[in-house]
């Protein structure tokens, strides 16, 4: 069974997260290039929020006795296959994982145009998996 404790602490720092980069998603291309300070209030966040989602299918996996993900990608077909989320959010997730993983592991330059698509048009992404996860498991 869910921890619910663990899981809406984890979902409240996340939503901490967003809130950050909400200030800064109409920001410009160039603004985002040219301002360090901005990258890293933006870089920083995107990065703990997508861990926090990863925790979350984890803490999950773990606590209904799943089995335990290969990969940070399986935690999300894992969640798919259990009914947790559909198909379209698990590429979503795994899509934030890869980049994700592209900030943390420096395999490529940050792409600052996909930083700012993220910023303007993936966020929900992140907002509809936490209210899955609230709704799925009776968290609200």
């Amino acid at each position: 069974m869910v921890n619910k404790s663990v899981v809406l602490r984890k979902i409240s720092f996340i939503r901490h997260n967003l809130s950050r980069l909400k200030d800064k998603e109409n920001i410009s291309l160039e603004s985002l290039k040219n301002d360090f300070d901005i990258q890293d209030i933006v870089l920083h966040n995107l990065q703990l929020a997508i861990q926090g989602c990863i925790d979350i299918g984890s803490h999950v996996i773990s606590d209904e006795g799943w089995g335990v993900a290969g990969s940070l990608n399986e935690i999300f077909y894992i969640l798919q296959n259990k009914g947790v989320i559909k198909a379209e959010m698990s590429e979503k997730m795994i899509s934030m994982v890869g980049f994700r993983n592209i900030l943390v592991h420096e395999y490529e330059t940050i792409n600052f145009a996909i930083v700012c698509n993220i910023l303007q048009h993936h966020l929900k992404d992140i907002n509809e998996y936490l209210l899955t996860m609230v709704n799925h498991f009776n968290l609200g």
